[in-house]
């Protein structure tokens, strides 16, 4: 059983709300509205049909967002992590404008072991003399 086709017309309006960005379901509820009825795979074959039918530069890109743990990312994380007081994993996640999971997951993986930065009182050096000399 042949397939129906979709009149050139309804193509050519499918491709060019692909090409202000519309997402595919998005398409066919505009679609809907308009009249026309067409399913999501149906745009879904259009919108591959553009770059096997027509020259590449034609095709329509999809832009997904930018993983957030890029090498430059790792670099940053581990060069705050390894000194001597390393801040905390949220100082650092808010530092790269990632969130602390991702700061986490890059520990654990380059190696490093995870612990609890325990809050205490901060000393001073008269502070730290004082207990040297009474604790005997």
């Amino acid at each position: 059983m042949p397939r129906n086709k979709i009149s050139d017309i309804v193509e050519g309006r499918i491709l060019q709300l692909l090409r202000w960005g519309y997402s595919q379901s998005l398409i066919v509820n505009i679609l809907k509205l308009d009249g026309i009825h067409v399913s999501q795979p149906t745009v879904s074959n259009v919108k591959q049909k553009i770059g096997r039918q027509r020259n590449s530069e034609s095709k329509i890109k999809i832009f997904r967002k930018k993983p957030s743990q890029t090498p430059s990312i790792i670099k940053k994380v581990i060069e705050k992590i390894d000194v001597k007081e390393p801040p905390t994993q949220r100082a650092i996640a808010k530092d790269l404008h990632i969130s602390q999971s991702t700061v986490s997951n890059i520990i654990k993986n380059s190696g490093f072991t995870l612990r609890k930065k325990q809050k205490v009182q901060k000393l001073t050096s008269s502070n730290v003399m004082k207990r040297g000399q009474r604790s005997f």
